[in-house]
């Protein structure tokens, strides 16, 4: 497992914090993005780790993403840690076929991170009453084949807080029965998840005001993200690689049958996730096929629609 620091100049933000009594849930607001670099250090182990995980590179951080960041290498995942925020910016998975099923038990043992010092990464008592699940970036029901990689998943570093009925329990779980779905088809696929803070009176010049608005949840004011994104990329039959993005609020949804999930209203480009995380994934593809990067980040949503009604 690996630690790694990243940090940039960048331009702070603010954290007005108002406390609603009697409630673990705070408001704050943060500036709009506008637009790092893997540090040195990883053994030749965990260089080959992050390669197999993070398919076209390492996920980079645009500047204008504020904050301290760690770098954390596990055998089923790799995420980068906002320490402001005590969530991950992104959670990389190369999820293969023998992955996904086996006899490992969900314990459901949540727990802090114990490669973090205390203060680093949230808590459990971040969570308690706060009326948000604690949503695996990476889940569970990825690693059935590794008891290890399964209770790993359960770190409070891989969570961030998620609308649990409707949401998290529900049509996101869909989502991610749909990824796997992918995985049995394709015999493995690269899945990238994680958090955004978007209000789309943003994208208007005529409404936007610079500032985004979320909640903060316990004593280490854990950021609750207003949307999360999914990105899934595999080959398909003839060997040209496929991608898919999907954008969608963190809000609770109308229950529905697994297979009346329709998520193509809920389909970006990559390119537009990019925009609103200040993340370059796959990065190694600004260099080395930018016909392949226009396809899979520009054209996402024309290349793999029928992901979306599985």
């Amino acid at each position: 497992m690996r630690l790694a620091k990243r940090s940039s100049t960048l331009l702070a933000y603010l954290s007005a914090l108002l406390i609603v009594c009697g409630c673990a849930t705070q408001t704050a607001v943060r500036p709009t993005l506008t637009g790092a670099q893997l540090e040195s250090g990883m053994t030749a182990t965990e260089e080959q780790r992050l390669q197999d995980l993070c398919l076209f590179g390492t996920p980079l951080r645009d500047e204008s993403t504020p904050g301290e960041t760690l770098l954390i290498i596990r055998e089923g995942y790799a995420l980068e840690l906002s320490v402001g925020d005590k969530i991950p910016l992104w959670v990389c998975e190369h999820v293969k076929k023998n992955h996904i099923s086996g006899d490992a038990d969900r314990k459901n043992n949540f727990k802090a991170d114990p490669d973090l010092d205390p203060g680093v990464g949230a808590a459990l008592a971040d969570y308690k009453r706060s009326g948000f699940d604690r949503g695996h970036q990476a889940p569970a029901a990825d690693f059935k084949y590794s008891q290890k990689r399964t209770d790993e998943s359960f770190y409070l570093s891989n969570m961030c807080p998620q609308v649990g009925e409707g949401f998290n329990q529900d049509i996101w779980r869909v989502l991610e029965d749909r990824a796997r779905i992918t995985v049995e088809e394709s015999g493995d696929a690269y899945v990238i998840t994680g958090p955004i803070f978007y209000d789309p009176k943003e994208d208007n010049a005529d409404t936007a005001d610079g500032w985004i608005s979320y909640k903060t949840i316990g004593p280490n004011k854990v950021a609750v993200p207003t949307h999360f994104y999914k990105i899934v990329v595999a080959k398909d039959e003839s060997g040209q690689w496929r991608a898919i993005a999907f954008v969608l609020d963190n809000k609770r949804y109308p229950k529905k049958a697994d297979r009346a999930c329709n998520f193509e209203p809920y389909i970006r480009s990559i390119d537009w996730v990019e925009e609103h995380t200040g993340l370059n994934f796959m990065p190694d593809l600004d260099v080395e096929d930018t016909a392949l990067e226009k396809a899979l980040e520009r054209e996402a949503s024309a290349v793999w629609p029928e992901f979306a009604s599985q």
